[in-house]
């Protein structure tokens, strides 16, 4: 509510209101004029009520006692000035004392009466003024008051809902990249930067031999950003983010410099269980007010999980190169590729051929964790299936990502009748809502190496 404009004293000449002087002498001129122009000349004596309790009612009533009394005096004035009758014969002194004074005598009774009970209200007005632009002020402190409050609430709530919404997030991005494929890590590192830290451009560098090198950017422009795409052991930010695992902020000088404009945070990713640094995360650009103490916090989280997850990835990648068979009852990639080179080299010998069939699905980027892991196992049971006795089914890629079968003594024109058999088992053995992805077929002759 808005505060009311104080009240504009109004102006005055001698005690009194400068409009109510100049109506009152308006008033007595046409009056005075009209009478020596077309009346008597005796200022309307005898006429009831006599005119001159215009101006006294008016002004008592309008403005209060001073000008209700001045209305009295002047109209007195206007009266008897100059207009004073003689007494008749039947009068005496007293008598006509009343008649010339009979009606000054009322005017000025009724410009006091009049005047004081419009003076009453006034005062009760101002009075009334004053408490309603009190009553305002105490209205517009405490909807201040209220709205400060409310915001402080607003602001608690926020940080609170923010609080809970990084702890539930950071818990689902944390199962996104709890995989044991460095693959499926990596995809998943991409969503979980993006659902935590909201950034507007990041980047994911891995360590090799003494060098941080990119495999994901997003949001770089190309033509615009000149970021790094490697940092070798012999640059500034090598050296803290890995050789002394710090994190670096934009906000503090020394970073500040040691980024060199490359971003506004940049973090090690370093395993919780073995201390080791695989790589980098580094954010190039973020809202402003995005960035906080808790982001901070955060980002380190961020970094540790991630750093975790990729060098389980690893190592469970180092001990998958020794297994024979995977999950699925196939053989394994590795293993696949040396038995292939081995029967090439006595194929070579002996005098037969071993053809190699690839079966790789396409899209896999648009489906879920658990639609590729049915893919996958949909491929694998038609394949092993559809097999020979000589035949070796295998895994000849990650997690459902290509799959594959080694046909001992089974030249070109065999293997393509096995591949129309592996590909009307693989279509039926799909389940109906991913019968429609794209899936290629690739039959080859398996090669010695010299």
């Amino acid at each position: 509510m808005p505060e009311s404009a104080p009240s504009v004293a109004p102006r005055r000449l001698l005690g009194f209101r400068r409009i109510a002087l100049l109506e009152l002498g308006l008033f007595f001129a046409v009056m005075l004029v009209g009478d020596w122009a077309f009346g008597s000349g005796l200022r309307y004596e005898g006429i009831q009520p006599h005119p001159f309790w215009i101006p006294v009612l008016l002004l008592a009533v309008q403005y209060g006692t001073n000008e209700g009394v001045l209305a009295a005096l002047a109209a007195a004035a206007a009266l008897r000035l100059g207009n004073v009758p003689d007494p008749t014969l039947n009068q005496d002194l007293y008598q006509h004392l009343y008649v010339l004074t009979r009606d000054p005598i009322l005017w000025l009774v009724s410009g006091v009466l009049i005047g004081e009970l419009r003076m009453r209200q006034i005062r009760e007005r101002d009075e009334l003024r004053l408490h309603l632009a009190m009553a305002r002020r105490e209205s517009e402190a405490i909807t201040r008051s209220y709205r400060a409050l409310k915001s402080v609430k607003e602001n608690l709530e926020t940080r609170v809902a923010g609080q809970l919404r990084t702890v539930f997030t950071l818990y689902q991005a944390a199962k996104a990249i709890d995989k044991l494929d460095e693959g499926e890590v990596m995809l998943g590192v991409a969503d979980l930067v993006r659902t935590v830290m909201k950034p507007d451009k990041f980047s994911l560098f891995l360590l090799n031999n003494d060098v941080l090198e990119s495999v994901t950017n997003e949001g770089w422009d190309d033509e615009q950003d000149g970021y790094a795409r490697w940092f070798d052991h012999g640059s500034a930010l090598f050296e803290r983010v890995v050789g002394r695992q710090r994190q670096l902020c934009v906000n503090r000088a020394e970073d500040e410099r040691i980024l060199n404009g490359e971003g506004v945070l940049a973090g090690p990713l370093i395993s919780s269980d073995t201390g080791e640094v695989v790589g980098m995360i580094k954010i190039e650009s973020m809202g402003f007010t995005d960035l906080s103490v808790n982001t901070v916090e955060n980002f380190r989280i961020l970094c540790e999980w991630i750093g975790t997850a990729l060098a389980k990835a690893r190592q469970y990648s180092l001990a998958n190169e020794q297994r024979i068979m995977t999950d699925d009852s196939l053989y394994s990639s590795h293993f696949i590729g040396r038995q292939a080179e081995f029967l090439a080299l006595l194929g070579r010998r002996m005098g037969f051929e071993t053809t190699s069939i690839t079966i790789r699905p396409s899209g896999l980027s648009r489906l879920s964790a658990a639609q590729r892991a049915e893919l996958a196992s949909a491929i694998g049971s038609a394949v092993r299936d559809s097999l020979r006795d000589t035949d070796l089914a295998c895994d000849f890629g990650h997690q459902g990502s290509s799959f594959g079968v080694v046909l001992t003594g089974t030249p070109l024109e065999g293997a393509k009748l096995v591949e129309a058999k592996l590909e009307k088992a693989v279509r039926e053995a799909l389940p109906l809502a991913l019968r429609r992805i794209p899936i290629s077929y690739t039959t080859q002759k398996v090669e010695a190496r010299e």
